[in-house]
């Protein structure tokens, strides 16, 4: 079973409204998401199942990428929303699923959980992305030390 974890792309330090999430993607976080397109084509994913934080920058950045995926399931899920990387777990598990499975969130969430599920331990900058890999049948079972990175984007 396959887990990718995606990091949003870079963003504005405030937002109109004032609101942390209601923030979007700054030119800079587009150049970022083009990049890892790239990255994309040469390691492709196929995610079946996205998880998707309901703030506007994860929704910016999931968007860029939607026609890659046009056969995936989305779900906007409010508890992605700055979560920490138990609930972020427990989301993935729920799925009880052999499809790949695609995460969009936030950090320090999605850095944490990566550290916990897969070594060595890498941390998320914007628009990191991560690939990994389980020897399990269905995403219930995924948990602490039990992943292998197959590839990974950092933005420089």
């Amino acid at each position: 079973m396959k887990l990718h974890l995606l990091r949003h792309a870079k963003t504005n330090q405030v937002s109109p409204s004032g609101k942390d999430f209601d923030r979007e993607l700054l030119p800079e976080g587009y150049q970022q998401i083009t990049d890892l397109k790239t990255f994309l084509e040469e390691q492709p994913i196929d995610p079946k199942i996205v998880l998707c934080s309901s703030a506007m920058r994860t929704r910016q950045t999931l968007a860029e990428f939607q026609g890659l995926w046009s056969e995936a399931s989305i779900q906007f899920i409010d508890e992605l929303y700055l979560a920490e990387k138990e609930e972020i777990l427990k989301l993935i598990c729920a799925q009880n699923s052999s499809e790949e499975i695609l995460v969009v969130g936030h950090n320090e969430g999605l850095s944490d959980l990566v550290m916990n599920l897969a070594h060595p331990p890498h941390a998320l900058k914007t628009c990191g992305f991560i690939s990994m890999e389980f020897p399990f049948e269905d995403s219930a079972y995924i948990s602490q030390d039990t992943g292998s990175i197959l590839a990974m984007f950092r933005v420089l």
